[in-house]
């Protein structure tokens, strides 16, 4: 029996518009390239533009396309351990060893060698039954959409992270919100949820809240819990290396253990430096987790690099704990000579983000704009990540920065608010266009969305 092949056939029309040659553009594409132009020119034209700092890293030094260097006042890797000589030769080894850097596939349907020693290390490291390593911790606080059902109730403090607030409304519980770190607020929400007769009822918090290095009260937060029969899930990732003798967290800072029910970090805040989430509990919730988490089951896994760092970089912090006293020593001096200088920072001594608060979005733009003339590495947070009119520098602290830079820094910034008349500035209305000019509106717009 004889087959014929298939043709396919090409039919010019008489209203072609293009020839092969020249790229297509849609008429919808169009319109839409033409409002995303818009949309960039009014976040300039109100100061909400962001611009990523390009650089180059060598250790924890960033150097400019120029060569010219900066100090790090700008990243969350507050122990460092990237730099460390074991994780550097670990994940070297790692990508020889294995003759590849990934495996092309989700973490579900084939788990390296390496991601499962890595989440053993976790466990071990933070003394519970089993841990789960995500892509990124975004993702990781996704297992609240995945295990929150419509008879659930989920309380979350009204500052938390962006990852806990899209995980929440992806869910499918009643949500409420408690004013920040308010726990008379939280008591009624907790009342006002007990009126739903949820099979469960959550309190997610960040355990540091990273806008302003403000620490929730997890003794508090346990009292009320036990009062009202809750479940705490606590976003741990910028207290996990930084707080408490062993370094693992908000309970640890406190003295006490497991009063965090839920916990989770992102590997690249203070030690690795890498992608990658991860969170721990039981063997019973980690498998549910892993069968039924979008975010783990439809994600490729990560590098082996990436697991060879995590793994080793929770070794270290294990057979090397001093990293977390030379961490601390140095977010103690900073903070000190700030305050001694003037410069008003939020949050407590021993973490290592914190911010000063500029006001006006355009002018904490300029002032970080100033700082990068200085030579210093940092960035700044506004609407809706903080409060309008509330903008300010977001700073980091790490293990790794030396006293010159850090006097450095503090030289810098007392210089630009000298230069400025002082912080904060025009504390309100953030945006500085007349009302009715359409940036504003575009602004408005696209906050709008971003909020919903």
């Amino acid at each position: 029996m004889a087959f014929s092949t298939p043709r396919l056939v090409l039919r010019l029309t008489s209203n072609a518009r293009h020839v092969a040659s020249e790229p297509y553009i849609s008429e919808p594409l169009k319109k839409f390239n033409e409002t995303m132009s818009k949309r960039i020119a009014a976040y300039r034209a109100s100061g909400w533009w962001h611009s990523a700092i390009r650089a180059r890293m060598e250790g924890a030094d960033f150097y400019g396309p120029d060569g010219k260097r900066y100090v790090n006042m700008i990243s969350n890797c507050y122990l460092m351990l990237n730099t460390h000589p074991r994780v550097i030769a670990a994940t070297r080894k790692a990508i020889e060893e294995h003759k590849a850097v990934g495996v092309g596939i989700s973490a579900k349907l084939l788990k390296t060698d390496l991601q499962a020693e890595a989440e053993e290390v976790l466990a071990k490291f933070h003394q519970v039954e089993e841990a789960t390593i995500f892509s990124s911790l975004f993702s990781g606080n996704g297992f609240i959409e995945a295990t929150a059902t419509s008879k659930d109730v989920i309380i979350s403090d009204a500052e938390n992270h962006a990852s806990l607030i899209f995980a929440a409304r992806l869910s499918r519980a009643k949500r409420l919100l408690y004013k920040h770190l308010n726990y008379d607020d939280l008591e009624t929400k907790l009342i006002e949820a007990k009126k739903h007769d949820p099979e469960h009822t959550f309190i997610v918090t960040d355990g540091v809240f990273s806008m302003e290095g403000s620490i929730v009260d997890i003794i508090k937060l346990r009292e009320l819990a036990d009062k009202y029969n809750a479940i705490i899930v606590n976003d741990d990732c910028h207290a996990i290396g930084v707080l408490g003798k062993n370094g693992r967290g908000t309970d640890d800072y406190y003295g006490v253990k497991n009063y965090s029910d839920i916990v989770t970090n992102s590997v690249g805040k203070a030690l690795s430096g890498t992608p990658g989430g991860y969170i721990f509990g039981s063997s019973d919730f980690m498998t549910y987790v892993r069968h039924h988490s979008r975010y783990y089951m439809m994600t490729t896994a990560l590098s082996v690099a990436d697991y060879a760092t995590i793994r080793e970089a929770f070794t270290v912090l294990m057979e090397e704990p001093e990293h977390i006293q030379t961490l601390r020593k140095k977010i103690h001096y900073m903070k000190d000579g700030l305050l001694s200088n003037g410069i008003d920072i939020t949050g407590i001594r021993d973490v290592g983000v914190f911010a000063v608060v500029i006001g006006q979005e355009l002018a904490a733009s300029e002032v970080q704009q100033s700082l990068i003339r200085e030579g210093i590495a940092c960035t700044y947070a506004r609407f809706p990540g903080v409060a309008r009119g509330q903008a300010r520098l977001r700073l980091n602290v790490n293990a790794k920065i030396s006293q010159t830079d850090m006097d450095k820094f503090i030289e810098a910034i007392v210089k630009v608010r000298k230069e400025r008349g002082g912080f904060p500035e025009i504390v309100g209305d953030a945006i500085p266009v007349k009302r009715g000019d359409p940036a504003k509106r575009l602004v408005s717009e696209v906050i709008t969305m971003n909020l919903e």
